[in-house]
């Protein structure tokens, strides 16, 4: 994502409809882990029609690997979400 130089400069991201298009979801989550500021938070919300419940399962097991911790998200009209919030 070419964050370097940005390591805890951010105190909310919004990940929408995206991380599922990208070439590699762990380098996502580690990237916008780094970037993020101590108790940052992260809005993933994907959509239900692209992405099955295991595929977003397997997302946010990457985002607990970098070291965000998951709660539920708001509900959005056919998505799958979580918030996700650096420790």
């Amino acid at each position: 994502m070419a964050l370097d130089g940005y390591d805890g400069a951010f105190d909310f991201v919004l990940a929408f409809a995206v991380v599922h298009e990208l070439p590699s979801v762990e380098t996502f989550f580690v990237e916008a882990a780094q970037a993020m500021k101590p108790g940052a938070t992260l809005l993933l919300a994907e959509p239900a029609g692209h992405v099955r419940e295991q595929e977003f399962e397997s997302e946010l097991a990457f985002a607990r690997k970098s070291g965000l911790v998951a709660a539920d998200g708001p509900t959005v009209w056919r998505s799958r979400t979580a918030i996700l919030r650096k420790s």
